[in-house]
């Protein structure tokens, strides 16, 4: 589980969405913002279009948790980030997701090579 202070409150989402700028890949498109803490925050959205049933859902959105924890260390300080799932994400092994999730994230410059 991602720890809670590096999460994303319904205040913050709205804001991140609004001013966010986007990021695409075949799989995963991200909103990023600049945020005024010293501290990267990360929410995940699985829509039912994507995963009609909920545990498919939930199983992608704990597995990317997992991914963006492990490399949490090497993430830029001050971006708030919503990584949004498009249609066919839920039939990615871990490792793809987990390489698609790196690539898109150092594409958005958050994380350094």
């Amino acid at each position: 589980m991602l720890p809670k202070k590096h999460r994303i409150t319904k205040k913050s989402f709205e804001d991140i969405f609004k001013r966010g700028k986007n990021y695409f890949s075949d799989y995963i498109s991200l909103k990023v913002c600049p945020i005024p803490e010293n501290r990267s925050i990360f929410t995940f959205v699985v829509s039912s279009k994507v995963a009609k049933k909920a545990v498919e859902r939930n199983k992608l959105k704990r597995r990317s948790r997992y991914i963006v924890k492990k490399i949490l260390d090497k993430a830029k300080k001050g971006c708030g980030v919503i990584v949004f799932f498009k249609k066919d994400s839920n039939k990615l092994n871990f490792y793809d997701l987990e390489r698609e999730i790196i690539v898109i994230l150092e594409k958005a410059k958050i994380l350094d090579n």
